[in-house]
């Protein structure tokens, strides 16, 4: 799997208050970092504190605030018990209604992945589905059936995914009153240790078993929505269920997939792991000199009958945890997880060729650097990429991995020295980084992108733990806890999750803009003396339905028309007419007509409106014809909402091949935009700073190609040559460079 990784390039770097507006008071959070929280209303006020994005804060109200350096005005907020202000535009209103995730209680779960449910109690039964790692299920009955290759020849009858029923092997589920205890003294402990409710039964279960074992209650300081959203786009898993995936197109290989909202917030939620086989990815990862004489032994155990086993592996990693502090068996968990028990062509010295020449004699326990790329126009593969970042090939600092031990004791170094003296000393931290004692901002510098890693890893140091029959020993587990966090969180449930409309139209009328299923605000201009529309929608999926739909009655007045689609798993979403009464028609003949479902071919748009102020009050800035405010990520729909909801009509968003984009497409520099308003019409180019290559990331391939017209190698020109300027300064330089590199490192995002 691709790992977030510190960037190794092969570049060195050269060097009184007005209100505005008032509402009910919020809770809020900081959206960038180093954003400053100051004494009063302007830059030229003291600073009282500096502060990261997803720092959560209290709003008195949404009151805008006039004061200096601050185009977008300020926020009057609470803060460590102080009153300061805040640039607004570094706000970011908090939505706790958990409207994405699948917030329900459970009665059981599959305790595995890839369990397999069965027409009946024996596997050479047909298959029915296969679950993954945490699906509810609730039990019907249990099954004894002999010589069925189940342990215990025990089978549960059960129902999952709401509707659906079968059989499955007792082993690979777990019943929630089997994980769960009681204890009132304990539960004081836990509460004064700054635990919540949802937590205790849980905790007291594991503290009943192994009285040794210590919890330590982590305050993340972040609302639990904040940190889902913030993690959105950055976590793979291995599935075909498209309740899970964000999209049929893989993000990695062939087989990984982005996952959703609802999955990233089940796999996050700590209180989802707080059993025996999982605890372990909340394991503090230091070296502890009780289990000296046990490490070894306890390496073997990870990787059981597997190449690995063998001691010219498990002394390396012995050795380079105890030189490095931390434990050798999450080295050893760490690697089993990256090249499996019996290794890959990363530790094997394979042959590869890198720059049409050929190497071998290298290897990557790690798969540190391991992810396709494409280097000179050459796409290589993870591994071929990652062998290539043992032999140096891309610049990096320390030796050449051309032994085993080397390649262990230093890939070790990394991650002990990049992440568990960070402040990620778990591997919960190491792929959702909320410490709030981390070293890089929350939600970056992420070792993994497999969001079922901690529990994987987690698993196999319990397992190799039990092996080695020390579970009695007094672990350490620091549990994160965040802010307003759902009862419960859940994995979707299986069905038709599209809530997409197909098509959507008012008859006799113009929808502008013109239909996109990702477009989900709209305005229709109507004759005065109209009385009624009629909404015609039809769903992408037979499955999903739609309402708000059908004959509309109107009464002379603009009205907004919502129209939602329920998916068939019970995703909504929403699309909004906004229906204008034109008073002052060009054409009188359409004007006096009254029958329901008038016709005007002389559409007629707003008053004191123009281009400009469209795009001026939707808060898009341009230059000459270049628009310079867009940040990367933002995808086109967002841009189409926001010119929709503040007038415009017939836009378009092209590509720089002068091809038409929609949707979740990213906006990219290059990305042009047509806007055409009574008979004006305007195009202007997109560009997104930093983002050089025009793809809507900002990568090393941008980095590389600052540093080429640096150099003078290969000049970048037009709009690509002003997004490089990220600076601001009207010229190119190795501060630019610079501010890329940071960005692509997570220090600082542009």
């Amino acid at each position: 799997m691709k790992k977030y990784l510190f960037l190794l390039t092969t570049i060195t770097i050269f060097f009184f208050f007005i209100p505005l507006n008032v509402f009910a008071s919020y809770e809020a959070i900081i959206s960038g970092d180093n954003v400053r929280i100051r004494s009063g209303a302007g830059t030229d006020n003291s600073a009282l504190y500096t502060v990261n994005s997803g720092t959560p804060i209290t709003m008195e109200n949404k009151t805008l605030y006039e004061g200096t350096g601050c185009s977008q005005k300020w926020y009057k907020i609470n803060y460590k018990d102080k009153t300061g202000y805040v640039c607004s535009k570094y706000v970011k209103f908090v939505d706790n209604t958990f409207e994405d995730m699948n917030v329900v209680d459970y009665e059981a779960r599959v305790n595995a992945n890839n369990v397999t449910v069965r027409k009946g109690t024996n596997t050479s039964t047909t298959s029915l589905d296969t679950l993954s790692l945490g699906v509810n299920v609730t039990i019907l009955d249990k099954v004894t059936s002999k010589n069925s290759n189940c342990t215990n020849d025990t089978w549960y009858k059960i129902s999952y995914y709401k509707n659906k029923t079968g059989y499955i092997c007792a082993k690979y589920v777990t019943k929630k009153s089997d994980i769960t205890a009681s204890d009132e003294e304990y539960t004081k402990t836990l509460l004064a240790s700054g635990f919540t409710d949802s937590y205790i039964p849980y905790l007291t279960y594991l503290h009943n078993k192994y009285p040794e074992w210590t919890f330590i209650a982590k305050k993340t300081n972040s609302y639990f929505t904040t940190a889902v959203n913030s993690e959105e786009g950055k976590n793979y898993m291995q599935t075909t269920n498209n309740n899970y995936r964000t999209s049929t197109k893989p993000a990695e290989g062939s087989s990984w997939y982005k996952v959703n909202s609802s999955v990233i917030a089940f796999y996050m939620d700590p209180r989802n792991w707080l059993t025996e086989q999982r605890i372990f990815m909340f394991e503090k990862l230091d070296y502890s000199s009780e289990l000296d004489e046990k490490y070894p032994q306890m390496i073997k155990s990870i990787f059981g009958s597997g190449k690995l086993s063998d001691d010219k592996y498990t002394i390396p990693m012995f050795t380079a945890g105890k030189t490095h502090k931390i434990s050798p068996v999450h080295i050893a968990s760490r690697i089993k997880q990256e090249v499996t028990a019996n290794g890959s062509d990363s530790t094997n010295g394979t042959e590869f060729t890198f720059k049409g020449k050929k190497y071998s004699g290298y290897y990557n326990f790690f798969n540190i650097g391991a992810y396709e790329d494409t280097i000179d126009g050459v796409k290589y593969g993870a591994i071929t990429r990652g062998l290539a970042y043992a032999a140096k090939l891309i610049k990096r600092d320390g030796n050449v991995w051309d032994n085993i031990e080397t390649a262990i004791v230093e890939g070790s170094s990394f991650l002990a020295n990049g992440y568990i003296t960070k402040g990620q000393g778990t591997l919960y931290y190491q792929k959702f980084n909320v410490s709030p004692d981390a070293y890089y901002s929350n939600y970056t510098h992420q070792y993994m992108t497999n969001i079922q890693a901690p529990a994987t890893e987690g698993n196999s140091t319990y397992n190799s733990y039990k092996k080695a029959g020390i579970l009695n020993e007094p672990f350490i587990f620091e549990i994160p806890v965040y802010n307003n966090m759902p009862l419960y969180t859940s994995l979707p449930d299986a069905g038709d999750s599209n809530n997409d409309l197909k098509s959507l139209s008012v008859e006799g009328f113009s929808l502008s803009p013109n239909f996109d299923e990702d477009v989900l605000t709209y305005e229709v201009y109507v004759p005065n003396g109209t009385t009624k529309v009629n909404v015609l929608a039809t769903p992408v999926s037979s499955k999903a339905t739609v309402s708000g739909n059908g004959n509309i009655n109107l009464n002379e007045e603009d009205a907004d028309i919502t129209i939602t689609v329920t998916s068939e798993t019970q995703s909504i979403k929403k699309y909004v007419i906004s229906i204008k009464i034109v008073k002052d028609t060009t054409n009188n003949d359409t004007n006096n007509n009254n029958n329901n479902n008038s016709s005007s071919t002389n559409e007629t748009l707003p008053p004191n409106k123009t281009i400009e102020t469209i795009l001026k009050d939707a808060a898009i800035n341009t230059n000459n014809d270049y628009i310079t405010n867009i940040k990367y990520n933002t995808s086109v729909s967002t841009i189409l909402n926001k010119l929709t909801s503040f007038g415009a009509s017939n836009v378009s968003i092209t590509d720089s091949s002068n091809k038409n984009i929609t949707g979740s497409n990213y906006i990219t520099t290059g990305s042009k935009l047509t806007i055409k308003y009574n008979n004006d019409v305007k195009t202007y180019t997109f560009i997104i700073t930093g983002d050089t290559s025009g793809d809507g990331q900002i990568t090393s391939l941008d980095l590389l190609q600052v540093l080429k017209h640096i150099k003078g190698d290969k000049k970048l020109k037009a709009e690509y040559l002003k997004a490089a300027d990220t600076s601001g300064d009207n010229d190119v330089t190795s501060l630019d460079l610079l501010q890329i590199l940071k960005h692509i490192k997570g220090d600082k995002k542009l």
